[in-house]
């Protein structure tokens, strides 16, 4: 263990001794044997009295003062409120608590409670319903023929069961069929968990268990790689012939903002992998402040690279769609080859994309990257940014390339915080 508590209460009796004095001493060992210990002494009734030991190659020497603060505001509380529980009661000074209210809240803004994910890109699709909004290699959707091959998607998942508050596996390699998938689950009122097809069979068969989803679409050579499920398979290659036999027109709103959007399974860092839910609303705040803070407009292209079983992927999707931008998809496995994405932002005038820092630290050392006069927004989240990293970004990207930090657990929408 790294921190320890000890409360010596045992009555301090003076060694006494005809002949001799003795006097109590405090001996600085000179080292910490813990990251921190709190030791206190009860050697009088009316008097306790201790002291923090600590690391200093951890804490320094303001952090460790701030501890003690909090200590004391505890046990003022406690004192005060001795009946009140001990979650209820503050540890921060009432300077830190004007502080935190004031000088460190940000800007504050009422983005919409009220609005589903997949209403902001139908809505976008009436506004530009010929506008290219989709592209994977050789083949392009408008956000006509986008919104309506959800649709017909949308009505045969609810043929199947798909309804508000269900989940729907969905494994499949980037590609339009993909993001129609996506789109189309959460137009039937069911949320989607990403299952990736490069998984080993053993994950794979882990979240299925717990998503325990009705309907799972994929494409027929990717049936091979999922393991035994009991949720019925739909293949959008083979079997699109019951999906067209369906209406292209819009389904009446079947979730609320409430309602779960998607379910992203963490990496399992404790443990078994656990599946954190996002609610339409989350996404939809969370979308509605990127494009107040970056901008996106009909004129940008942003690239979809992140695999979509991690929460990057869902910004990605849906923020270029809602605002009528055009998404252009990297080929399954084409993330992983700077060669390769130096050449589709070049050929598909990328302006906007994501990187993990060890990625984009890859990118860099390819020929070409200076060239990419189209690239405006270069966003990083995923891992640590070094300075040393952003400096090397500026000096080898077009001056136009802005470099975005951004950080957040997927369990709260993507990103909760940010630095240009």
């Amino acid at each position: 263990f790294q921190v320890m508590f000890s409360f010596q209460n045992t009555p301090r009796q003076d060694l006494s001794m005809p002949g001799l004095q003795s006097t109590y001493l405090l001996v600085d060992p000179g080292s910490a044997k813990f990251d921190l210990l709190l030791e206190l002494r009860e050697d009088r009734p009316d008097e306790i009295f201790g002291w923090l030991e600590y690391n200093t190659d951890l804490f320094d020497v303001a952090t460790i003062q701030r501890m003690r603060g909090h200590f004391y505001s505890l046990l003022g509380a406690v004192a005060a409120n001795p009946d009140a529980r001990l979650s209820e009661l503050p540890l921060l000074t009432q300077e830190e608590q004007l502080q935190l209210l004031s000088d460190f809240q940000g800007q504050q803004d009422d983005f919409p409670r009220d609005v589903c994910l997949h209403s902001l890109i139908e809505a976008q699709a009436r506004r530009t319903p010929d506008a290219e909004a989709l592209r994977f290699e050789d083949s392009a959707l408008s956000y006509a023929q986008l919104d309506s091959r959800s649709n017909q998607l949308a009505h045969h998942l609810r043929s199947l069961g798909a309804r508000p508050g269900s989940l729907v596996g969905v494994c499949l390699e980037r590609s339009l069929d993909l993001v129609v998938a996506l789109l189309a689950v959460l137009k039937s009122g069911a949320a989607y968990v990403p299952l990736d097809p490069a998984y080993p069979r053993e994950r794979l068969a882990g979240m299925l268990e717990d998503a325990d989803a009705p309907v799972l679409l994929t494409h027929e050579h990717l049936k091979s790689v999922l393991p035994q499920h009991d949720s019925r398979v739909l293949c959008l290659d083979s079997q699109w012939d019951d999906v067209a036999a369906h209406s292209r027109d819009s389904l009446p709103l079947l979730a609320g903002p409430d309602a779960p959007a998607y379910v992203i399974f963490t990496s399992g860092s404790t443990g078994r992998p656990k599946g954190a839910i996002n609610s339409h609303s989350g996404i939809v705040n969370r979308l509605l402040w990127m494009q107040q803070q970056y901008g996106l407009s009909p004129d940008d292209t942003v690239l979809q690279k992140t695999p979509f079983s991690f929460d990057v992927s869902v910004w990605e999707f849906f923020w270029p769609l809602m605002t009528g931008a055009r998404l252009v998809l990297a080929k399954p496995g084409g993330h992983q080859d700077p060669a390769y994405l130096v050449s589709l932002i070049s050929e598909q005038r990328v302006s906007t994309l994501h990187f993990v820092p060890s990625m984009l630290r890859a990118f860099l050392e390819e020929p070409g990257v200076e060239k990419l006069s189209g690239l405006r927004r270069v966003m990083c989240s995923g891992e640590a940014l070094p300075a040393e990293l952003v400096r090397r970004a500026h000096a080898l990207l077009p001056a136009s390339a802005e470099v975005h930090n951004l950080y957040g657990p997927t369990e709260a929408a993507v990103d909760v915080s940010f630095w240009h």
